[in-house]
């Protein structure tokens, strides 16, 4: 905060990426993990450069019935708990600045809770 009690604007991230999570890409409830290199740039339609970090995530499930997961660590194995992960509701959605976490994210980790719903998620990334 500055001295003029202003809040600075938080930075988004430098790209912007997205992935779609389709039937067509994932067809199942496990988890999977997600790093800056599996995601499209929104501008240039190339693939985000690998290794860089998450500032921003926005997640949307268009499950009608069933809660989608995601956390902002990797898994450790496809069968992971559920249990204090970020829920994401049916046809609903959630967002984060991922850049004011005192550690910097890498890799994310998604678990959709129904196999053959959309999910997208769109994130702004940084060089580490």
């Amino acid at each position: 905060m500055s001295g003029l009690n202003i809040t600075y604007p938080i930075k988004a991230g430098a790209v912007r990426g997205v992935i779609h999570l389709g039937a067509d890409v994932t067809n199942d409830t496990d988890w999977h993990d997600l790093t800056s290199a599996d995601f499209v740039d929104s501008v240039t339609g190339e693939a985000v450069p690998s290794g860089w970090k998450f500032s921003r995530i926005d997640v949307i499930n268009l499950s009608t019935t069933e809660t989608s997961f995601i956390k902002l660590r990797a898994r450790s194995s496809a069968g992971d708990a559920i249990l204090d992960e970020i829920p994401v509701l049916p046809l609903a959605g959630y967002g984060d600045d991922v850049a004011t976490i005192r550690t910097a994210v890498t890799t994310i980790a998604y678990k959709k809770g129904e196999a053959g719903a959309a999910f997208y998620i769109i994130a702004g990334f940084d060089k580490e």
